[in-house]
């Protein structure tokens, strides 16, 4: 059984507040840094999250988590780039599945996705957002619309 972090006096392990001085307490715990609802994003800034989602090809999968993360939920920036390296992904599937049709023409396509990929990374890291021709207007529209 703990103790109120204040007067002392013995609370219940589920007490929001001491009984004796009305003093909020720590949920159990949140001491070590385990508590149910410790989010493993929170040390993730806006500025990482959105370098991450530029990572080449393996960059979708940070754009998911945070695209269905409680934290980026409302951020217009990870929500825009997570959107806008999905769909890059997208197009970078699509010409490496008509590569063999057009094998010479496949390539010379996915080296500039690849190059897109990592400008995109640069300018995340710099703070910067761009927006790419067609991609840029549906990440926008999609980041637009809030869950």
């Amino acid at each position: 059984m703990p103790f109120c972090t204040q007067c002392g006096t013995r609370v219940e392990d589920a007490a929001a507040y001491c009984g004796q001085c009305g003093k909020a307490q720590p949920r159990a715990g949140a001491s070590s840094g385990l508590s149910p609802t410790h989010d493993w994003l929170d040390g993730i800034s806006e500025r990482n999250a959105s370098i991450l989602c530029y990572v080449p090809v393996f960059g979708i999968i940070p754009s998911i988590i945070f695209l269905a993360s409680r934290k980026f939920r409302h951020n217009q920036r990870v929500r825009f780039d997570g959107f806008q390296s999905v769909y890059l992904f997208v197009a970078y599937l699509i010409v490496s599945s008509a590569g063999p049709f057009h094998r010479s023409l496949g390539e010379v396509f996915e080296t500039l996705i690849t190059i897109c990929w990592i400008f995109l990374l640069v300018k995340a890291a710099q703070n910067e957002r761009v927006h790419l021709p067609i991609l840029g207007d549906l990440a926008a529209r999609s980041a637009s619309e809030q869950l």
